[in-house]
């Protein structure tokens, strides 16, 4: 798996919504991607899905910290209320820079902090995405962990995305951003680039 290239293209994008099919062992994320093609102006829809299948297990903790606690609180969340829990942040940017096989110091940050770790399957999947809610000022945050086999990118009406095409559409705007590209510039002011 292209991992640094798919962080890279992960970077800063927006999360529009979540899908989980249990029975399938499916989850899915829809992104609007920070995106450039070789020539011409940017596109004007720039949605992909990221599907992540033989998931075989998914854990998050949603929890807020008050600037007067000293610990967090973690906030009850079930599998089936995460979507409707992360669409409770608006379409935020994803926060962070790395999503694809984390080292496993990312997740002994809060995978004592659970809200549930629900297992789908049996044998532990290979690869790990993990996304990242923060809601601004507001001291409300969520973390995602998806344990899985295989992944797939497609467009919003279901056409695959060549990986490799993802990614350089990634670099090409982050280097446009980087060199003061105009195309990046309504985005420009909202971002934090890649480490």
């Amino acid at each position: 798996m292209q991992r640094k290239g798919l962080n890279t293209a992960l970077s800063e994008a927006t999360c529009l919504e979540i899908d989980v099919d249990r029975t399938n062992l499916v989850f899915q994320v829809t992104l609007d991607v920070l995106t450039l093609p070789e020539s011409g102006p940017a596109p004007q829809d720039r949605t992909v899905i990221v599907t992540c299948s033989g998931v075989s297990r998914i854990a998050a903790s949603l929890r807020t910290q008050a600037l007067n606690q000293s610990e967090p609180l973690v906030l009850p969340l079930t599998l089936d209320e995460l979507p409707e829990a992360l669409h409770s942040f608006g379409g935020c940017h994803l926060h962070g820079w790395e999503f694809i096989d984390l080292p496993e110091s990312s997740w002994t940050q809060w995978g004592d902090l659970l809200s549930f770790d629900t297992a789908l399957a049996e044998d532990a999947a290979p690869h790990v995405l993990e996304l990242s809610q923060e809601e601004g000022m507001a001291p409300r945050e969520l973390d995602l962990r998806v344990w899985f086999t295989s992944l797939q990118i497609t467009d919003r009406d279901g056409n695959t995305v060549d990986t490799q095409e993802f990614i350089d559409g990634g670099l090409r705007w982050w280097a446009a951003h980087d060199a003061n590209d105009p195309r990046t510039s309504s985005d420009s002011a909202d971002v934090a680039p890649p480490l």
